[in-house]
């Protein structure tokens, strides 16, 4: 696993919590919405990125 990858896995999931805190502090549907894109926008990168790895990883075995 390479530093690149640790890097993006940790800067999304600060994205991903501070998304869920700015829709928790949401005064309004459209903070709410966004808050939200924000977390789950993060959840399918962090998906991205382990697919990524043992794609990398099953390659290496070919």
């Amino acid at each position: 696993m390479g530093a690149d990858r640790i890097i993006f896995g940790v800067l999304t999931i600060a994205v991903g919590i501070l998304g869920l805190f700015y829709a928790s502090g949401s005064q309004d549907g459209y903070s709410y919405f966004v808050g939200l894109a924000l977390f789950i926008g993060a959840v399918l990168f962090m998906f991205h990125l382990i697919k990524g790895y043992y794609d990398q990883l099953e390659a290496a075995d070919h």
